[in-house]
């Protein structure tokens, strides 16, 4: 079997894996988000609030990796019109509970959206759950379906492995993780059609790269 063959079928079931435990652990994951975040708070509350600013009036927002789609439904209480995507049905039907907007089950590889007919991407902690080998694809697409000068918001977890992480708040289940060189991934992002206006990281239960970068 060819490498880029192998690559591709650890990829398809290490993404299954994933997605299987998100549709087991849905409503776990929602109660232990509610135990560690206050009303209100957020880890990456400066970067949304700059990312917003950048958005015209009842913009566009794809929230891609929604899960139980908290961030949509905020980008909707301020006047934003929303979607929330994600790969794992449980977690959409989560999101389906507090947004009101368009919910899409779909791989962020291959996003069922026209090009350029979004105004902003909000790509928060979702990418980790992405091969590497895919970066670049999941870049390109991200600049396919934004208009000229749309806004991508990306975080994702900092470093240099892959592996699977058991689920701290469910005994048994577990997920799989990438981490990323923040200078390799900048670099991605060039590639893919990406102008960037603010990076840095943040320190959380993982050090997380932040980036706001502008469709050129």
């Amino acid at each position: 079997m060819a490498r880029d063959d192998r690559e591709s079928n650890l990829s398809s079931d290490q993404t299954a894996v994933n997605r299987a435990t998100y549709d087991r652990i849905a409503g776990r994951y929602v109660e232990n988000h509610k135990l560690h975040v206050s009303s209100g708070a957020s880890l990456f509350f400066s970067l949304e609030e700059t990312f917003l600013s950048k958005m015209p009036i009842s913009g566009l927002v794809a929230d891609v990796g929604c899960g139980p789609g908290f961030d949509a439904a905020r980008f909707e209480t301020r006047g934003f019109r929303a979607i929330g995507i994600d790969l794992s049905a449980g977690m959409l039907d989560v999101a389906s509970e507090g947004l009101s907007g368009r919910l899409v089950q779909a791989d962020m590889r291959t996003l069922p959206i026209s090009s350029g007919q979004l105004d902003g991407i909000w790509c928060v902690a979702s990418l980790l759950h992405v091969p590497d080998v895919d970066t670049i694809r999941v870049l390109r697409e991200f600049k396919r379906v934004l208009r000229s000068s749309g806004v991508l918001a990306l975080v994702t977890a900092s470093g240099e492995s892959s592996n699977f992480e058991a689920v701290p708040y469910v005994p048994g289940e577990q997920r799989w993780f990438v981490y990323r060189d923040a200078g390799i991934l900048k670099g991605q992002m060039l590639a893919a059609g990406f102008s960037i206006t603010l990076e840095g990281q943040i320190q959380g239960n993982r050090v997380w790269s932040t980036f706001l970068a502008e469709a050129i």
